[in-house]
């Protein structure tokens, strides 16, 4: 009995090693891919902002003016040093969801304001496309590393007015674009972190 117990056992171990052995290199095209995403992200974020101040007019000048240092309600934060590995990843994860929900109001206030083609909402749009591709890749990750997906957001969409005020609309889009310039700062940097880990990890199990 006890040497049946014991194959077992070293069967069990062989089972979930070769599991984790074919899951690492899916596993690693899918985190790579995200650095890019994110590398991608924090080069035309900056880009993206220039582009808000330049259609919104004086006294929009800059992410420094004092008009964008407002309080917007939900915004997720990057401090994402100092967490375990999937902690970062859930966070993530909730973040571009919520990011998501604040761009798509901005969209919707440019698009009164400007041109439904001008060139900001093109570039809002293309944001929203990448930080989704984003979130979708981190919920591929953590099902392939076994650990749930978060359900919930930090605030639901009702929770997210968009203010009738024009001038306050802009203060609102503009805080927002700038905190999210910060935060994809934080994630392409925890990427980075996340992809040199599991390139040693498969560099040990060849």
């Amino acid at each position: 009995m006890e040497l049946g117990a014991g194959i077992l056992h070293i069967l069990l171990l062989f089972s979930l090693s070769c599991l984790n052995t074919s899951a690492a290199p899916v596993l690693s095209k899918i985190i790579n891919m995200s650095y890019q995403l994110a590398a991608e992200l924090n080069h035309s974020t900056p880009a993206l902002l220039r582009l808000y101040f330049s259609a919104q007019g004086y006294p929009f000048v800059n992410e420094s003016a004092l008009v964008c240092r407002v309080e917007v309600k939900c915004l997720p934060k990057g401090h994402l040093a100092k967490m375990e590995e999937n902690e970062i990843l859930k966070k993530i994860y909730v973040g571009a969801k919520q990011f998501d929900l604040h761009l798509k109001n901005i969209v919707l206030q440019q698009r009164n304001i400007n041109s439904p083609k001008s060139k900001l909402c093109t570039e809002l749009e293309n944001t929203q496309t990448q930080l989704r591709s984003l979130q979708s890749n981190v919920q591929s990750i953590l099902h392939t590393r076994g650990h749930h997906v978060p359900g919930g957001l930090i605030c639901p969409p009702e929770d997210i007015a968009i203010p009738d005020n024009l001038f306050l609309q802009k203060q609102q889009g503009c805080a927002i674009l700038r905190e999210f310039k910060h935060y994809i700062k934080e994630v392409l940097k925890s990427f980075r972190r996340l992809s040199r880990n599991v390139h040693r990890t498969a560099f040990a199990l060849n």
